[in-house]
């Protein structure tokens, strides 16, 4: 049997039924009555072949379907052979409703790799429209909050001040006196097979200063006002707090987000001191307990092996740091909508994110200062 749009041949068992030219919605009636010409009483298999379509879309797809299945309905197993790629997308969600089978004229194995590809493509787009996304938000966040300060968002900068830098100097110091140990211990252990003790004082002194001090203050304060930024700002969203800050005529980026981003700002950096006064303190108490250098030689060696310049990489890169991770912290927070158990999700999310945001722009700055030989 042959018509304009389809041509059928019969075998012992089996039919075989090539499809041809537009299957659209305006030949939809001429399609149902081709496709009701087709005898397969007595078949055991009815096998579309459709590789002379000329044109589909999801009308003719569904005809199509639809057939196959009162085919099925008789006893008849159907099957769908050689669609052009770029027919696909019209039969694939058609087909797959009833279980049915398509092949296309490219291999199934090449397609794999480029639906991947293509999915792998589609999730990085959304991934980077996102990263804008929150770029913006915490742009128009900071511009909203320092041009048009109020008394209360200074006070509130002062209180974040305070909270995010004063009340951290213990841990942040301890943490690092702690770490000054470690570092001159596994230096001395190290430099000791070459006669060679007295450069722990340069290695203690140059990597608290340039890379440890900071590093150690910018993680404990991710870990302590990071996840606080993203909880208390999480838990008000989710009282509706912000909504009565809005209807009191207040604006919460100027009195909530912007004076906990510059209240960390201003207090990163004078955490990075401590932090580099307390390393030091460490390497210094090792050295005179453990390794027979005073005091005095050790003062004066840290002198000859610093300068200004290598105080001054250190504290550089404080404000970045603290800009990240306040600015991680605050988006995190100001996310959340639903629920308690998302709170908790998103300001483990903050955390972790800040401390990988650190660690990536360290390394940016190292390249940096590498390259102009800093």
């Amino acid at each position: 049997m042959e018509n304009a749009f389809l041509n059928a041949d019969r075998d012992t068992d089996s039919v075989t039924v090539s499809l041809k030219g537009d299957w659209v919605f305006g030949n939809v009636q001429d399609l149902e009555s081709a496709l009701a010409d087709v005898d397969a009483s007595g078949a055991s298999a009815v096998t579309f072949q459709c590789g002379g379509l000329q044109n589909i879309d999801i009308a003719g797809a569904w005809v199509l379907f639809r057939k196959s299945q009162n085919f099925e309905t008789t006893g008849c197993d159907t099957d769908f052979r050689g669609f052009k790629a770029a027919h696909f997308k019209f039969l694939k969600n058609v087909t797959q409703a009833g279980g049915s089978s398509i092949a296309t004229d490219h291999e199934a194995a090449p397609r794999v790799p480029r639906q991947r590809a293509q999915d792998a493509l589609e999730s990085l787009g959304k991934a980077a429209t996102s990263g804008l996304q929150d770029i913006g938000f915490i742009a128009m966040t900071i511009l909203q909050g320092i041009t048009k300060p109020s008394k209360l968002a200074v006070r509130e900068t002062v209180r974040q001040v305070y909270q995010t830098g004063v009340q951290a100097i213990p841990i942040i110091s301890l943490i690092s006196f702690l770490m000054g140990v470690v570092v001159a211990y596994q230096g001395a252990n190290q430099l000791a097979k070459f006669g060679a003790d007295i450069f722990v004082v340069d290695l203690v002194t140059i990597s608290i200063l340039r890379e440890m001090g900071v590093i150690m203050a910018a993680i404990m304060v991710a870990g302590r006002s990071g996840s606080a930024f993203a909880a208390s700002l999480g838990v008000m969203k989710l009282n509706e707090e912000l909504d009565a800050l809005r209807v009191m005529g207040l604006n919460p980026n100027q009195v909530l987000v912007a004076p906990r981003l510059i209240g960390l700002i201003i207090a990163l950096p004078l955490l990075t001191v401590f932090a580099d006064l307390a390393g030091l303190a460490g390497g210094l108490f090792l050295s005179v307990t453990l390794l027979d250098i005073s005091a005095v030689q050790f003062i004066d060696r840290a002198a000859n092996s610093a300068d200004l310049t290598t105080l001054f990489v250190g504290l550089v890169k404080a404000p970045v740091f603290a800009f990240l991770i306040g600015a991680v912290g605050t988006l995190r927070g100001l996310q959340v909508t639903s629920s308690a158990e998302q709170l908790g999700r998103l300001t483990t999310t903050a955390v972790v994110q800040a401390i990988a945001l650190i660690i990536a722009a360290d390394a940016v700055f190292t390249i940096i200062f590498i390259r102009l030989g800093i």
